[in-house]
């Protein structure tokens, strides 16, 4: 009997966005910056990528198909096919597709770093928490105070020592 794989693939940044400089707008360039350090992978590379772990499966764009959720129904393997390392933007999908999953189907992701993993209740836990993270920028946030409070303090310790 075969397994009936269905990989999704959808890519939360909206069209046009992949511009080569960032813009001049304070919201869309903290988006720009979200976006670049995602470095989220194409279609085609995720397209690819699945044909590559599951031979067969069927490929489906979320995106462009509104019918997908039939083939979540039928489906015995589900894949979520990240395009970037955490899946930013996939939380509504991720909640439908648990909604929709049959028992005995299985859940995994397939992220453009090549990477496969299952996906249950803790890992969608630490997932929430990493773009948690990834989209309040807190870790640069961090580093930046660190930075704006140590160098005056070494500043004037250089300056007590004689170093100019």
């Amino acid at each position: 009997m075969n397994r009936r794989v269905v990989g999704l693939f959808s890519l939360p940044w909206r069209e046009g966005f992949i511009i080569s400089s960032p813009p001049r707008n304070p919201l869309t360039m903290y988006h720009w910056a979200v976006w670049y350090k995602a470095n989220p992978r194409s279609e085609d590379y995720m397209q690819q990528l699945f044909a590559e772990h599951y031979p067969g499966g069927a490929y489906i764009n979320i995106d462009q198909e509104s019918k997908w959720q039939k083939a979540v129904l039928k489906a015995d393997e589900v894949i979520l096919l990240y395009p970037d390392a955490i899946g930013l933007g996939f939380a509504r999908v991720e909640r439908e597709v648990k909604r929709l999953l049959q028992p005995w189907a299985g859940l995994r992701a397939l992220n453009g770093r090549r990477r496969s993993f299952r996906v249950n209740a803790i890992t969608l836990l630490g997932l929430r928490l990493r773009r948690l993270l990834e989209r309040s920028m807190l870790g640069e946030v961090l580093a930046t105070l660190a930075f704006l409070l140590v160098t005056p303090l070494l500043a004037v310790k250089d300056w007590a020592r004689g170093r100019n």
